[in-house]
C-alpha cells in the first residue's frame, strides 16, 4: 500500500485558503467611488460610466483564456480604453491576486475565471470581488447567472478523439474504456494538482458513484470488484469504496501522461500524421484548434454515463480596483459584441438570446440538453483536502 500523506502536508503543497481580510474604511471609501456593493444604484448609467472610464484610460484583466486579446483593438477604438490582459489559468491568476491583495498592491480590475467554487468559498464572502451585472444583459440571463456572480459562459472538459483515424465512431464509449490496458500510458490530461479546473473536473466524477457503477455493469456485464490498493488506502483515509473511486484508482494506474496545457493535449491527440492516437481530456472549446491536415480532433459526444464535465465561467471586478468603470465598461462589452471570440463551438453561452443563434449555427443541442454533469460547487469546497488526499494517496 502507498504511504499516506497527512492532511497538512498537502495543504502545505496546494493552500486553497485566505487569511482574513475583511471590509475597512478604505475599501468603503473605494465601494462608494466605484458605485459597487451597497453602493450599487438601482439603475446604471452608461453615459457616465463610459466617461468615467475614458478617463480610467485603461483596465486591466487576469483572463483564463488567451482569446481576451482579440479584444483590445476593437475596445480601444470603440471606447478610448486600453485593455491590459494577463493570460493566466483561473487558480494561478487568483493565487497571484490573493499575494497582491495582501500586500496592499491593487493593479488589476477584472477577473475572468472559472474556478467559480473558491471563489464563492473564500473570495466573494471575504470581499476580495465584487459581482456587477451589467442592467441590460440581465434580462438576458437565468437566475444562477446574474446571482452570486455573473456568468460569461459555460465551459466543459470532454473526452477528444483522432477523427481521421477513427472516422466511422470513437475508439470508446465508456469512461470505463480509460481503465482497459490497450490505453495504458494514452490518456492525456493536466494534473489535478495543477489545474483546479481538473482536480474540480474529477471531484465532480467522484460525486456520482451510483451512475460510474450503472456504467461498470453495462461495459462490462458483472458487479464491480474494488482493488486491493484502493480499499486499503480507502480505509486508512476513512473514507468509503465506491465505483467511482475505483475507476478514478484505475484511470491513475493506467499512467495517464499530464501535460502542460489544454491546447497540447488537444493537439496531440488530433495530430492526423501519427498511426496511434491517444485519448485527451481537454476543454470542449479546443475544437476550434482543429484544421485540415493537421489536426482533427472531436469530443466523444455518446459516452457512457456523461458526455462532459461542465462549470461555469465568470466575470468579477477585482476589490480596490483602479479603473472600476472601464471594468464595468469590459464586462459589459464582453457580455454584449465582445462576446464574439467565445462564440465557438463547444462554449455555450450564458445569455439565452445568443446561445439560441449557437443551436443553429452549430446544428447543435443547447446546453440544458448536453448530458453533463455539472461542478457542485459545495460538494467541492466541503470534499476539496479529501480528494486531494485521496489523489495523492492513489497515483
Amino acid at each position: 500500500m502507498k504511504t499516506r500523506l497527512p492532511i497538512l502536508v498537502i495543504m502545505a503543497i496546494i493552500c486553497f485558503g485566505f487569511s482574513s481580510v475583511y471590509g475597512d474604511a478604505k475599501q468603503e471609501a473605494w465601494l462608494k467611488k466605484a458605485q459597487l456593493g451597497n453602493y450599487a444604484p438601482s439603475k446604471q448609467d452608461w453615459s457616465a460610466i463610459e466617461k468615467a472610464a475614458r478617463k480610467e484610460g485603461k483596465v486591466v484583466i487576469y483572463s483564463l483564456s488567451s482569446r481576451i486579446f482579440k479584444l483590445q483593438e476593437e475596445f480601444k477604438k470603440k471606447y478610448g480604453v486600453e485593455i491590459v490582459a494577463y493570460d493566466l489559468a483561473s487558480g494561478m491568476q487568483l493565487e497571484r491576486f490573493k499575494r497582491e491583495h495582501r500586500a496592499g498592491r491593487h493593479s488589476v480590475d477584472v477577473l475572468f475565471n472559472r474556478e467559480i467554487p473558491l471563489i464563492l468559498d473564500d473570495y466573494l464572502p471575504r470581499k476580495l470581488v465584487w459581482n456587477f451585472v451589467p442592467d441590460d444583459v440581465a434580462k438576458h440571463l437565468d437566475k444562477r447567472e446574474k446571482s452570486p456572480l455573473l456568468i460569461q459562459r459555460w465551459s466543459s472538459r470532454v473526452v477528444f478523439y483522432n477523427r481521421s483515424l477513427h472516422p466511422n465512431q470513437p475508439p470508446i464509449n465508456s469512461l470505463w474504456d480509460l481503465t482497459k490496458k490497450e490505453w495504458k500510458g494514452k490518456i492525456l490530461l493536466l494534473d489535478p494538482l495543477s489545474s483546479t479546473e481538473d482536480a474540480n473536473a474529477f471531484q465532480t466524477i467522484l460525486q456520482h458513484p451510483e451512475e460510474m457503477e450503472a456504467a461498470y455493469k453495462r461495459e462490462f456485464g458483472g458487479n464491480i470488484k474494488y482493488s486491493k490498493d484502493l480499499l486499503e488506502v480507502t480505509q486508512e483515509l476513512g473514507l468509503q469504496a465506491d465505483a467511482a473511486k475505483e475507476w478514478f484508482y484505475r484511470v491513475l494506474t493506467n499512467k495517464p501522461v499530464f501535460l502542460g496545457s489544454t491546447t497540447t493535449v488537444f493537439k496531440n491527440v488530433g495530430d492526423v500524421k501519427q498511426k496511434r492516437a491517444p485519448i485527451g481530456i481537454t476543454t470542449f472549446s479546443k475544437m476550434r484548434t482543429n484544421k485540415k491536415g493537421v489536426y482533427n480532433a472531436y469530443p466523444i459526444f455518446d459516452l457512457d454515463p456523461v458526455t462532459g464535465i461542465s462549470a461555469p465561467v465568470t466575470l468579477v471586478v477585482a476589490d480596490r480596483a483602479p479603473h472600476p468603470n472601464a471594468a464595468k465598461l469590459l464586462i459589459r462589452y464582453m457580455m454584449n459584441e465582445g462576446f464574439n471570440p467565445w462564440d465557438v463551438h463547444g462554449d455555450f453561452a450564458a445569455r439565452e438570446d445568443v446561445m439560441a443563434k449557437q443551436v443553429k449555427k452549430y446544428g447543435r443541442p443547447s446546453y440544458d440538453e448536453m448530458k453533463k454533469w455539472e461542478v457542485d460547487s459545495n460538494y467541492v469546497n466541503s470534499t476539496r483536502f479529501e480528494f486531494l488526499e485521496l489523489y495523492i494517496n492513489l497515483r
